[in-house]
């Protein structure tokens, strides 16, 4: 064999007895395979030092049983958003987060309903938030918490219903007062007689009057009529129901 070709032999024998030495062909050097990924490890939350340094209810009013307002807030370092929590008379309404401004600041709303007559206690609680640099959705600490509460009424009409009872008649009449004005009147009538009701169905108006005989010491039979009266007012919210009971001699 010509020395030339003995060389090149030689220098692939000896190739391929480094490449085992070193644990094979490159597919076998220990690379990650195609597709496989990497484990990564997620930066613990800091929240020390974390707190709600204002949280301030800028108003709270109720109209047709909606109840609207807002406010504004403040977190201090590595807090840098805020999560809300919002309750009526302690019943837990919603949640909103927030991320805040370059002073780690910023402004909150709630509207909700409904919202029935009377008084009732709002409350917003606040937590330090904290989102990462890419905006993703933050993780909340368990300190430096803080709450402010504000009272406020939804107003609503009030039913009034007189009846007055002639010898063979019954009359009654309803009124309204309270709310925001604008009713709308809205009245029903229910007969019992020897044990069967006939219910007539609500209708708008503001007064009835039916055949209603007095009842005296001799009477033997009776009927009852019952009468209902109700009212909503301009911003959609119904008053509480007014009732009227009376004796009539059965037909």
């Amino acid at each position: 064999m010509p020395k030339h070709l003995l060389r090149s032999v030689l220098r692939a024998s000896l190739s391929g007895l480094m490449l085992s030495a070193c644990g094979g062909m490159p597919d076998e050097l220990g690379l990650t395979p195609a597709g496989e990924t990497l484990g990564t490890q997620e930066a613990a939350l800091d929240c020390a030092g974390a707190s709600v340094t204002t949280l301030n209810i800028g108003g709270m009013s109720s109209w047709g049983g909606v109840l609207s307002g807002g406010g504004n807030w403040s977190v201090t370092y590595p807090a840098n958003g805020v999560k809300l929590s919002f309750y009526v008379d302690g019943v837990w309404r919603g949640d909103q987060t927030l991320q805040g401004d370059a002073n780690r600041s910023g402004t909150w709303s709630f509207n909700d309903s409904p919202i029935s007559c009377g008084s009732h206690t709002f409350q917003v609680r606040a937590i330090p938030a904290i989102y990462d640099s890419a905006g993703n959705p933050p993780g909340t600490c368990a300190t430096g918490s803080t709450s402010k509460s504000f009272t406020f009424t939804q107003g609503c009409p009030t039913a009034n219903l007189s009846c007055t009872q002639a010898p063979y008649s019954l009359s009654c009449t309803g009124s309204a007062s309270g709310g925001t004005g604008g009713y709308t009147h809205y009245i029903q009538d229910v007969y019992v007689e020897r044990g069967v009701t006939t219910s007539n169905p609500w209708r708008q108006a503001s007064s009835m009057s039916a055949y209603c005989p007095m009842v005296t010491s001799g009477t033997t039979s009776t009927r009852q009529i019952f009468v209902y009266y109700k009212v909503v007012d301009s911003s959609g919210m119904q008053s509480p129901i007014s009732s009227r009971s009376v004796s009539c001699v059965a037909y």
